[in-house]
């Protein structure tokens, strides 16, 4: 295998997928689910602006929701928009080309099975060049927490990956 950023992203995918094997084989698990992964996906929208839209287990996700709201973890799952927005806002940081801080506008949410679909924008941002991302969610809850961001810039994709062990340091995206 060459080496290159496309194979440290190879070996690091395959380090991911081989940890989630190992953990799916454990017999003592922490939650209903072995795998503490959230999926988020980065891409100028049809807007022109930076869009990101975040898939997480729903168990998971309500659970820091809440605890990030101060707020007992919902039986049923059932969190609110602005406490989904506050939290999102806390643990997904994007920083313009210039290292400045870009704020986040609420998108909405939808729920399929036991998956949450998180959309935030950043109206501001309309290229991907030079854009830096903090992703921390679920960091709080689980020390095993794996975040893959994917982008895709005009057919270009990549994958970024951020674990627990990164805490809230920022890495570029393209």
């Amino acid at each position: 295998m060459g080496g290159g950023a496309g194979a440290v992203v190879t070996r690091g995918l395959l380090a991911v997928a081989a940890a989630s094997l190992a953990i799916a084989a454990s017999p003592a698990r922490s939650s209903a689910h072995p795998l503490h992964t959230t999926l988020a996906d980065v891409s100028i929208g049809a807007d022109g602006a930076l869009r990101i839209t975040l898939r997480a287990f729903i168990d998971d996700f309500s659970a820091a929701v809440a605890r990030h709201a101060g707020k007992a973890r919902p039986v049923d799952f059932a969190i609110a928009d602005p406490d989904i927005a506050s939290y999102v806002a806390a643990t997904v940081l994007i920083e313009d080309s210039n290292g400045r801080a870009v704020p986040l506008v609420w998108s909405g949410a939808r729920r399929t099975g036991d998956l949450v679909w998180v959309t935030v924008r950043a109206p501001t941002i309309h290229s991907l060049k030079g854009i830096r991302v903090s992703y921390s969610t679920l960091f709080d809850a689980y020390r095993d927490q794996v975040n893959i961001l994917q982008t895709n810039d005009g057919g270009r994709r990549r994958t970024v990956l951020f674990t627990a062990s990164d805490g809230r340091a920022s890495k570029s995206i393209l």
